[in-house]
């Protein structure tokens, strides 16, 4: 049975950003139109609030189409004259993050949800010091959508891509005794299982150790099984 609709259901709700980011419901609010009018911006305020290197990282998660707005994101703020190093595959938000940090970038624009329901997605915004910007940042982002700001014509800049997990597992094993936890696991002292609920985090734990671990809902699920991410 066809589930009515209100017209107020199907009008897009306006472009705010709230804890670490712009979500929206997928077709709804968060359209290929929008990110392709938000990236471009949030990559200007961060230039105008730190300066610096104009490299924007951009990465995704697992989510419905993220791969397809993380490389939109990447055209536009490519063609408004920045760098763009694109991920080559899904990662933790913290990946991203510490890429932006890793390279000088001017920050990472991450198409996530966080934990969202499967309908969602959304777009982050990290500063290059590798943390979340200050409000001030995306004040000035909405500010800029409010009056109708186009970016400036501009040379267009390079977008190549990179691995995002490379770095950021060889930075986590400098925090722990990997080769402890390897051995433990080797000599049957210590069985990993790890609950992946099918997002960004699958095949970490066995990218940061090098060895085979037992993770579950390691399947990827725009819908995560029904749960939020």
């Amino acid at each position: 049975m066809a589930i009515p609709l209100s017209p107020t259901s199907l009008t897009a709700k306006p472009i705010t950003f709230g804890t670490d980011g712009w979500r929206g419901v997928i077709a709804a609010d968060f359209t290929f139109e929008r990110v392709i009018q938000v990236a471009p911006l949030a990559a200007i305020a961060l230039e105008q609030t730190y300066g610096g290197n104009r490299t924007i990282i951009v990465g995704y998660d697992r989510r419905f189409l993220s791969e397809e707005f993380a490389q939109a994101t990447a055209e536009a703020v490519q063609a408004a004259g920045f760098d763009v190093l694109l991920s080559e595959t899904y990662a933790p938000t913290p990946a991203f993050s510490w890429a932006a940090k890793q390279h000088q970038a001017l920050g990472a624009l991450v198409i996530t949800a966080s934990h969202n329901p499967g309908i969602y997605s959304g777009l982050k915004v990290k500063g290059g010091f590798g943390g979340s910007v200050p409000p001030e940042v995306t004040h000035k982002i909405e500010q800029m959508l409010q009056n109708g700001t186009q970016p400036e014509a501009a040379i267009p800049g390079k977008l190549e891509t990179f691995n995002p997990w490379q770095s950021y597992c060889e930075a986590l094993r400098g925090k722990v005794n990997i080769e402890q936890i390897r051995q433990a696991i080797a000599s049957g002292k210590l069985t990993v299982f790890a609950d992946v609920m099918h997002g960004a985090a699958a095949s970490g734990l066995e990218q940061l150790l090098g060895i085979p671990v037992q993770e579950l809902n390691r399947d990827r699920d725009p819908l995560f099984g029904g749960r939020c991410a």
